[in-house]
This record gives structure tokens, sequence and C-alpha cells, in this order.
């Protein structure tokens, strides 16, 4: 949770600043990169409105913490050597994550000579909050239209079998008590990925493919910010 305590810090150093000066609380919102995209060479790059953020890029399977921006409609693009860029355009809200999972796509064309291309998508996540307790929101960036995995917390230790449907997303609750989880994919033994839930709220575990095809996960905490005024 280090990156959610400076995210926090960042905000109440601003805000006090903010009305130092005699203006209002802060209109920022947040962005999140979950690189999954696989094919073509090098990092993945990110950028905002046309200005790359982190020239050096992301590794695949890394994602960011929460990228602050000014409230209003926000270009994100991606880019990688080998993938035919892509973009979206996000509605920055105050206090709110949008998290942009971003993953390869292959494309038939009708060139004989290359006969597919990989384009990069992105697929836009809205926070969830939890009424209660703790919850679990699977997606899939899968090229799999059907990804079955099975389920353990520490106070059920059973092995629930879910199935997540490409590009959907499968919420579980976790009931109210503090504990591990662990998904494993059907007729799997080893553990695809483990959480640990530090605070009630939702976690959140991405499917996507390695450049081998094989199925991996890349897991967060998303809480929603409260920027008081």
């Amino acid at each position: 949770m280090k990156t959610t305590s400076r995210i926090l810090s960042v905000l109440l150093l601003l805000t006090a600043v903010l009305h130092a000066q005699g203006e209002g609380p802060p209109k920022v919102g947040f962005i999140r990169l979950v690189n999954a995209v696989a094919a073509g060479t090098g990092n993945t790059r990110l950028s905002v409105d046309g200005e790359d953020l982190y020239p050096k890029g992301y590794r695949l399977g890394q994602r960011t913490g929460g990228i602050g921006l000014k409230e209003g409609n926000r270009t994100v693009g991606v880019s990688k050597e080998g993938v035919e860029s892509g973009q979206t355009t996000v509605d920055v809200k105050t206090g709110a994550t949008t998290t942009l999972v971003a993953f390869a796509e292959k494309v038939e064309t009708e060139d004989e000579e290359e006969p597919f291309k990989w384009v990069s998508r992105i697929l836009r996540l809205k926070q969830r909050d939890a009424e209660r307790g703790y919850i679990l929101t699977v997606v899939s960036v899968c090229a799999e239209e059907e990804v079955d995995f099975r389920i353990a917390t520490e106070a059920r230790r059973s092995l629930e079998l879910k199935t997540v449907e490409r590009f959907k997303t499968e919420t579980i609750d976790l009931g109210m008590s503090r504990g591990d989880v662990e998904l494993r994919l059907k007729g799997k033994e080893e553990v695809l990925c483990a959480i640990s839930q530090d605070e009630p709220g939702n976690y959140v575990a991405v499917l996507y493919n390695d450049a081998d095809g094989n199925i991996r996960a890349i897991t967060f905490y998303d809480p929603k910010f409260v920027i008081a005024g």
C-alpha cells in the first residue's frame, strides 16, 4: 500500500496549498496503466494529450500507480515497437481512478506477405466500490473467449470454480474477513496469483496472455480517494 500512501500525501499537500491560496479543493482525478501488451519488442509507452509520460516505458506485466490529472477529457495513447499504436478518451473525474488495460490484438490484413498485424487496444475499467467488506474483480483480455479459474480464501479454503468472459468482468464477494486470496486456472495446481487483503474494498486481477500465450495475472488494490472541501 506504499503507492496509495504516496498518492494521499501528494493530495493532502496540494489541498493544503490551494486552501492557503484561497482556492477550493483541487479537481484532480487519476488514471492507472496495466501493461498487457505481449506482442512487439521493447516496453510500452504511455502518453496523455500527446505528452510521453515515461520515455523508458513499462514492461509487460507492469502497472502504474494512480497518475494524477486535471479533471476533464484526456486523450490517452499507448505505443510499442512492432505494434500499431492505440488511443482512447478518458473522462477524468475528481477523486476517481480509471484503469486502462493495454493489450495487443491480432488483426487480419489483405496483404499476402503480411496476413496479420498487431494493434494496440485499451480496455477501460471504472472503479467499483465495495458496499462492505472485500470484493475481487476479475477481468480478462486473454485471446480465449472464456477463462475458467478457481478461487480460495483463508476463510473458505475450498476452491470455487468461476468463469470470466473475454473483455468482461466477474465480481466475487470475498466476505468480511481479512486474509489472503489465491487464484488457480482450472486443471492447474500452481497458483496463478495471490492477493493479500490489507484493507476493505475492491481488489482487481487482470488476466492476459504472455508472449508464449500462457495466461498470467496482474493484481492491484483499487481505492477511491475523496478530496475534502
